[in-house]
């Protein structure tokens, strides 16, 4: 078992070793690349995915140089003070074990990144496409209409219709719908698309943690955020918005509550009401031409708590510490970070795995789709928000069974239905184990001592009864676990390779390991 966190810095290239006559003659290795290629060879592997893996390396690795830059400027977040936004936006490091996390890989027609692009506060621009052109689901341009009302003429443009007033002077909302575009995103709508008309006007908007979702200032009235399209890679994915996630959103928002009903402790869902996406055969052109509208995860929570992105919680200072045992009152005792984790995990598994066992479903509860609500008297989380529909993972069969035979409509060739009951369990505890509570375990500094570990065995045997298979697939010894670069070197992101690892649930301590 071997974590980032158990690695020490740097990385050394041997070019000459005698053990007999303690020779060492060697060199650091200055950045990731050095070993992705050295491995290459070693592997033999195919030089056309390795150099753009390395390109991606290299994004990443330059943006994350700029993000702990940026850290050392910035005020360290207070859970009385900060908002939703300042949450969203305080991140630095981010996913954990991803190589490719903090990449800004923009890919043509949209030209490179400076790694000072302004991505966290943006003036959004918009199109007019012809109605026949687009696939509308929802009332899109009813929810959207307080963002157009709000549009203002871009300053300083040279292009003569920017000098009305209003937005709908311009756009006919009878024969075109209005797509709102995020700035560094026109490039590659204006190449690709010259049937859009672009209309000179915009308006503000703060990103969250994804980039690609986004805040309007002017729907924060109405609780809503949009996902717009981004042709740039970050992780393991290009960050346009697919035609399955376009048709899936508004349909699964409608069956949710259903589904959720009988959980008292179920999370409360960021549905997505309506969107808008171009009409083409080929998901890979409409890919680059859409939006989403979302419902905004503040806006469901009350007026005492405040939604924390999860991933906020296990961020470090510019100095290493932890986020959320420097900055968080009380957390400096271990009795608060004990309780607080035990309530975290009570709370987690009584939200997301019930639906799991009986129907077969599980949302890609992952630190950034998921958000803590935060009781902003105690300090402690009072339950979760969800998001983001288009890593579900679920088996129809048993989510027709137990919801009287109705499925959730798919478009052919998705990504989320699930052969096997096992796959949906690989999902859920890549998520929410994996990416989740192995991080906040490692926060709150309960790793090393197992101490962590047993409270989440505990939890999960009030939750799931040891009869359930769920708890035969999470209590094998060992599990499988993402192979990014695999999946890399393969051009995969929608579908997983997978390789097995010892099971993190069962660490009992440094000594012990897993038993």
């Amino acid at each position: 078992m071997l974590d980032p966190e158990d690695l020490g810095l740097g990385a050394w290239r041997t070019e000459k070793l005698d053990l007999a006559q303690g020779i060492w003659d060697g060199s650091m290795l200055s950045n990731p690349i050095d070993l992705m290629r050295t491995v290459s060879r070693w592997r033999q592997l195919d030089q056309a995915a390795v150099d753009e893996i390395c390109s991606e390396l290299e994004s990443s690795m330059l943006h994350q140089e700029h993000a702990y830059m940026l850290q050392k400027t910035q005020k360290v977040l207070n859970l009385e003070t900060a908002t939703a936004i300042d949450w969203e936006q305080s991140l630095t490091e981010g996913h954990a074990t991803h190589p490719m996390h903090r990449a800004r890989h923009a890919l043509p027609p949209l030209d490179p990144l400076a790694v000072d692009a302004e991505f966290r506060h943006l003036r959004l621009r918009f199109v007019a496409v012809p109605k026949d052109m687009m696939v509308v689901e929802g009332d899109y341009t009813k929810l959207l209409m307080p963002l157009l009302d709000s549009a203002t003429p871009v300053t300083g443009s040279d292009n003569p219709d920017a000098g009305r007033k209003s937005l709908f002077e311009y756009a006919d909302l009878q024969t075109e719908v209005v797509v709102p575009v995020h700035p560094l995103h026109m490039a590659a709508i204006q190449i690709r698309f010259p049937f859009a008309r672009i209309l000179d006007f915009e308006a503000e908007a703060d990103a969250q943690a994804s980039l690609r979702t986004v805040s309007p200032r002017a729907l924060a009235s109405s609780g809503l955020d949009i996902k717009l399209p981004l042709g740039i890679k970050t992780s393991s994915a290009l960050r346009t918005i697919s035609t399955y996630s376009a048709y899936l959103g508004p349909r699964l928002t409608a069956m949710l509550p259903q589904m959720l009903a009988n959980n008292p402790d179920a999370p409360l869902v960021s549905g997505e009401p309506a969107s808008a996406i171009l009409r083409d055969y080929d998901p890979d052109v409409a890919k680059y031409l859409a939006c989403i509208l979302r419902r905004n995860p503040q806006s469901l929570c009350s007026n005492g708590e405040i939604a924390v992105i999860a991933a906020a919680l296990t961020e470090r200072l510019s100095d290493g510490r932890s986020v959320i045992c420097t900055s968080w009152p009380g957390m400096e005792k271990q009795e608060t970070r004990v309780n607080f984790l035990r309530i975290y995990v009570q709370k987690l598994f009584r939200a997301f795995l019930p639906s799991i066992i009986t129907h077969g479903f599980a949302f890609e509860a992952h630190q950034q789709n998921t958000l803590v609500r935060i009781s902003r008297h105690t300090g402690m989380p009072a339950g979760f928000v969800i998001r983001d529909f288009g890593g579900i993972m679920v088996h129809m069969e048993t989510f027709s069974k137990a919801n009287n035979g109705v499925a959730i409509p798919m478009l052919p060739s998705n990504s989320t239905t699930a052969e096997s009951l096992e796959e949906v369990y690989g999902v859920a505890y890549h998520t929410l184990i994996q990416c989740q509570v192995h991080r906040l375990i490692r926060a709150l500094d309960l790793h090393y001592s197992g101490v962590g570990w047993k409270i989440v065995r505990e939890e999960l045997a009030i939750v799931v009864p040891p009869t359930e298979p769920l708890w035969h697939a999470w209590m094998e010894k060992e599990v499988l676990l993402k192979s990014f670069v695999t999946m890399k070197l393969g051009g995969l992101y929608r579908n997983y390779v997978y390789s097995k690892v010892p099971n993190i649930i069962l660490y009992q301590n440094e000594n012990a390991g897993v038993e």
